[in-house]
Formats: C-alpha cells, structure tokens, sequence
C-alpha cells in the first residue's frame, strides 16, 4: 500500500499538515465568498458527499474484494474510477 508522505504508521486516518492547510485556506475562501458563490459551493459538496464518495467506496471495497479473491486492479478500472468521480465536476 502506498502511504501518503505526510502520514506515517496507523496514522491513515489522522488528517495531515498538507490537509489542515488546505481546509484553513477553504474556510479563509468561504469567509470572502458571496451569498450565491456559497449556494453554488453548497450543492457541489453535497453531491460530492451524499452521492458521489459513497458511491466511490462501495466501488473501492467492491474492488478490494476482489483482489483479495485475486481478480487484481487493471488500468482500465482506475479510468473507470476517474470517470466516475469526476463526471459531475465538468458539468
């Protein structure tokens, strides 16, 4: 398993320094946004969140099995991932 550089060990799910930044710069970025810039971030989160990341984790722990029964990650599956995490952010 790759590990991301900034985590180390059983840290997987603490957030990183890389992380904590980029969420200051968000909340910085939402306190200068307009009214309707925030309707707009708004509705792209809750897809992201309510529809789009579960969906992605189903496909991941979907995926996971099967390499555990040895069907193992192909190129073609990570295109299909791709796609589908980012079919609504062109939209």
């Amino acid at each position: 398993m790759i590990e991301h550089p900034e985590a180390g060990g059983d840290a997987s799910f603490e957030p990183t320094v890389g992380e904590q930044l980029r969420l200051a710069q968000f909340v910085n970025a939402l306190d200068k946004a307009s009214e309707q810039e925030l309707r707009e971030i708004s509705k792209l989160m809750a897809q992201q969140v309510l529809v789009t990341y579960p969906a992605a984790m189903r496909f991941l722990a979907n995926e996971a099995a099967k390499n555990m029964s040895g069907h193992y990650w192909s190129e073609q599956r990570s295109e299909q991932l791709l796609r589908g995490l980012t079919k609504g952010a062109a939209e």
